[in-house]
């Protein structure tokens, strides 16, 4: 059995010639990337999954265009926008970071309180403590983990898991703000916190929503939790991000990585960082009003409107077609025989530029097999 390739024709393809289509082709992906860099950097501390949007949109995109990149491509372009969001954390506390390190070398006691040695130690320790479930969870799970991003509900049903867990949390809200601060978080608060971070690469997981909503129910002060949240999100964002590199240093061509791939990729990582420290600011002051509710309304609504899509999409069009927001590898499809289709094999007579009699089905033509 020959293996094919099913790819979307999108809408240039058919009505432009093809040098406007190549311009066509590269301005939308400017577009989709510096879109995507907006959309990274609002949703990467507010409580709502950046993940979960950045898939969403680069599906949107995907069906726009026709063209699909594949899992890999689309993960790593992601990591890449997180450094960039990570460099806007490391930017709004820089005069906290600066004057860590200088109580870290000089252990002065002029440094503010919560800055000295024993303090900044105690600090690294949760930190390391709370990072630490990632690592065996990516070792093992990776490959399951990406495979969710090959789904048009994956994003959407992780929606729903934040906005319950934000519904939760808010309930705890509207009591007495906790009183821990770093000197009383515990080892087995970090640890817990940690384990709700697990959850963060899934799509539609926020993880700056389960870090904040296990932090605020274990007891930690509001600010403190933001904090804390927003520290731990270096060493794993940075990890992943180290993984990745590695994979692109060994295949390049695998993550697609063309000049042009790359400049758009750096360009979408600045404009992340510049609306992410927006995002801090704004996340720091919700959290304070205890309003993560918010939130919760949000996501729910987000996920109706996706499933909804998805769900509208499903019934209309032919198979092949309808799953075009999942397909990865340049839209490859999964190997099936004729019996098991529906309709009729797309042969060289479905073609649309095939000689011979055409098929009623006005379907028939938007899909091409590339051998």
């Amino acid at each position: 059995m020959v293996e094919a390739e099913t790819r979307l024709i999108s809408l240039p393809a058919l009505f432009l010639p093809s040098a406007l289509e190549t311009n066509w082709r590269t301005n939308m992906e400017w577009l989709e990337s510096l879109i995507l860099g907006v959309v990274q950097g609002i949703t990467e501390f507010l409580p709502v999954s950046s993940d979960g949007h950045l898939l969403v949109t680069q599906q949107f995109f995907a069906w726009l265009t026709g063209d699909q990149r594949s899992g890999q491509e689309n993960i790593f372009f992601d990591v890449m926008l997180h450094l960039g969001t990570v460099a806007a954390i490391l930017m709004y506390y820089r005069r906290p970071i600066g004057e860590g390190i200088r109580g870290f070398i000089f252990n002065k006691q002029d440094v503010a309180p919560g800055f000295d040695r024993a303090s900044i130690m105690r600090i690294v320790m949760l930190a390391a403590v709370a990072t630490a479930p990632l690592v065996p969870f990516a070792l093992f799970f990776k490959k399951s983990i990406d495979a969710t991003f090959e789904s048009d509900v994956a994003a959407p049903i992780g929606f729903l898991i934040s906005a319950a867990i934000l519904a939760l949390v808010s309930l705890k809200m509207r009591g007495p703000e906790g009183g821990k601060e770093s000197a009383q978080t515990t080892w087995v608060d970090a640890l817990l916190i940690g384990l709700a971070q697990t959850l963060a690469p899934l799509p539609g997981v926020s993880r700056s929503g389960m870090t904040i909503a296990a932090a605020l129910a274990l007891g930690l002060s509001r600010a403190w939790a933001v904090r804390f949240s927003l520290g731990i999100a270096v060493p794993a964002i940075c990890g992943a991000a180290i993984y990745e590199l590695k994979g692109a240093i060994k295949d390049p061509a695998a993550l697609g990585l063309t000049p042009d791939r790359i400049a758009q990729t750096l360009a979408a990582a600045v404009i992340a960082g510049i609306v992410g420290y927006a995002a801090i600011i704004w996340l720091i002051r919700v959290v304070r009003a205890g309003r993560l509710w918010y939130f919760s309304v949000y996501l729910t609504g987000a996920a109706i409107v996706v499933l909804g899509l998805v769900s509208a999409s499903g019934r209309s069009g032919d198979e092949s077609s309808t799953k075009a927001l999942d397909r990865t590898a340049g839209g490859r499809a999964s190997e099936s025989s004729a019996d098991d289709r529906s309709g009729p094999p797309l042969g060289a007579l479905d073609r649309a530029d095939a000689a011979g009699p055409r098929s009623d089905d006005p379907r028939v033509g938007l899909a091409v097999k590339a051998r």
